[in-house]
């Protein structure tokens, strides 16, 4: 019984060899014949590729955005922009989103094809075709400063909707300026550079880029430095009695600075004064007495073009109070 046992054990694993032999040589064949391109290291293809080869059936519902490949009794179902599919009634995750490249459907070319069960893929991809495999659009642009081009700033891709982030799309300027959103899928976006990127820089963002299948290379964005109070600080109180220096941090390539105090109850101008320097002698005697102020500054070019200024809407005011003693 022993022998016989261990002859059973030799047939079955002779069977499991020819069964894996048998799949290497019917190996499923992916023929590609339309342009592809790489997400993250991943091989993004055409959906119809799969249903051109005869492996799978392939749906798309343009209401829900969501793609659906079909092989024996499996279905796969991916959403457009999101990581999140159904194989079957499950819930599994994409190494990358599938995507819309013109009229297209883009999906994870080895991904798909495992969740399907379709054994020992092999991808027949022409020399022509993966030389032309140019994905989709490109975003191109430069970031300035005083007219000056802005290395190393950090850029996002955001929808034009919302200003939500659009997942690994992030760039960095190069020395002249120059940055490049690569494979970008139609729809409406903006470039963003925003303070948490780029600290001491305000925020700043591209018109609507709207991708139709063509590249799109947009205007400058022109950055703004961040000016801070050195004195007065916030919420001091300052004597009527004498002239004050209001001082800031000075602003690169600045040639004039706008002083302006406020009453933040109108709004209204009170004081204002121009000066080449990053400071300026208030005399406090000459301003009317109300509760609160704020001051600003504002740095221009000698073209008058913003450099700079304090924080604005959404930040803390600069608010000094002048004694009533």
């Amino acid at each position: 019984m022993k022998r016989y046992h261990g002859y059973g054990k030799l047939w079955l694993l002779i069977a499991c060899v020819f069964i894996l032999a048998s799949e290497m040589l019917h190996a499923a064949e992916l023929r590609i014949s339309e342009p592809t391109f790489e997400r993250r290291g991943v091989l993004m293809v055409a959906a119809n590729e799969f249903e051109k080869s005869g492996l799978a059936r392939v749906a798309f519902d343009k209401r829900t955005k969501r793609v659906s490949l079909t092989h024996g009794n499996a279905t796969l179902s991916m959403d457009i922009g999101s990581p999140k599919a159904w194989l079957n009634d499950a819930k599994i995750f994409a190494p990358v989103s599938a995507e819309f490249v013109g009229d297209r459907a883009m999906v994870p070319a080895r991904f798909t094809a495992t969740a399907l069960g379709i054994p020992g893929l092999e991808i027949k991809m022409p020399i022509d075709v993966r030389a032309g495999a140019s994905g989709s659009p490109n975003i191109t642009g430069r970031v300035l400063y005083a007219g000056r081009p802005l290395p190393n700033t950090v850029l996002r891709l955001v929808r034009a909707e919302d200003f939500s982030f659009v997942r690994s799309a992030r760039a960095r300027t190069d020395a002249s300026g120059a940055y490049s959103f690569s494979d970008v899928p139609d729809a409406a976006y903006r470039v963003y550079a925003y303070t948490g990127d780029n600290p001491g820089y305000f925020n700043r963002s591209t018109p609507v880029i709207r991708l139709d299948g063509k590249s799109a290379k947009v205007d400058d964005i022109q950055m703004g430095r961040i000016l801070e109070a050195q004195d007065p600080p916030r919420g001091a109180i300052l004597s009527p009695d004498r002239d004050i220096v209001f001082n800031w941090t000075s602003c690169p390539f600045a040639v004039h600075y706008h002083l302006s105090i406020v009453d933040p109850s109108t709004n209204e101008e009170v004081f204002s004064a121009e000066t080449a320097k990053p400071y300026c002698t208030v005399p406090i005697s000459r301003i009317d007495r109300v509760p609160l102020y704020e001051w600003r500054v504002i740095a221009t070019d000698r073209d008058g073009a913003f450099l700079g200024g304090t924080p604005g809407a959404g930040a803390d005011p600069l608010a000094f109070r002048v004694s009533l003693d």
